[in-house]
């Protein structure tokens, strides 16, 4: 049998309205057009807020805020507690500035001002003002993992002073989970394995912590004389 061909298929296209198609679009604008005013009046606001609040307000304030902060941030890294809490306001003498406390309530919100939370609860819990440090410490937002493991740390320190020996413990072992590293990390772990020893009389889950922080963190094992430790609490 032949093969028979097959004709082509043929498609039918039709032609393009260029008037109806244009008709058709301005009758659903029309149809939509107060929809679509709100909604482009609504993005020009947000869009212009916005702009206004970083480049207007959040800037400038931010701005302001690391040149107030200045001063007490110093007097902190040399160990002037109380003076970087409370500032200087002596009347007609210069050398005046603002302290911790006085700028949290200025500029909370801004990147200093989450410094500010972080060096008061530091300041107060070394002055042995340990319900103030906490509060201040709790208030602390920053993004650095390694200031929060020790806002986490020191709420542990403030715990350990107020004889909350569970709260503390539970602190310090947040504090060395939440940045683990060299620095820092070692030592909380040591201090959650002293107060099960001390507080808690569990010398066993202490050694248990010790081993952690050898294994893990074996430079500052040494550093630290956690094999010093163990033996002494009954372990190998």
């Amino acid at each position: 049998m032949a093969n028979q061909q097959q004709e082509p298929t043929k498609v039918q296209i039709e032609e393009f309205d260029v008037n109806a198609f244009r008709q058709q679009a301005v009758g659903t604008f029309d149809k939509y057009k107060n929809i679509i005013y709100g909604a482009l009046l609504l993005l020009v606001i947000v869009v212009g807020g916005l702009w206004a609040y970083l480049y207007m307000y959040k800037g400038p304030r931010e701005k302001k805020a690391e040149e107030e902060i200045f001063r007490a941030e110093y007097l902190f890294s040399i160990d002037s507690f109380k003076l970087a809490l409370d500032g200087r306001n002596l009347v007609g003498q210069q050398g005046n500035f603002t302290g911790l406390l006085d700028f949290i309530k200025d500029y909370s919100g801004t990147s200093a001002g989450s410094r500010a939370y972080f060096m008061a609860g530091a300041s107060l819990l070394h002055i042995g003002k340990f319900e103030e440090a906490i509060t201040y410490l709790k208030s602390y937002s920053g993004s650095d993992p390694l200031m929060q493991a020790q806002v986490y740390g020191m709420m542990g320190d403030v715990k350990s002073e107020l004889n909350d020996v569970d709260a503390a413990y539970k602190y310090y072992l947040q504090a060395a989970d939440h940045y683990p590293n060299e620095a820092t990390a070692p030592l909380h772990l040591r201090k959650a394995a002293l107060l099960l020893s001390e507080l808690k009389k569990n010398n066993a889950e202490a050694v248990k912590l010790l081993e952690r922080l050898r294994k893990d963190y074996p430079k500052a094992a040494q550093r630290l004389s956690i094999d010093r430790d163990i033996v002494r609490l009954g372990g190998k």
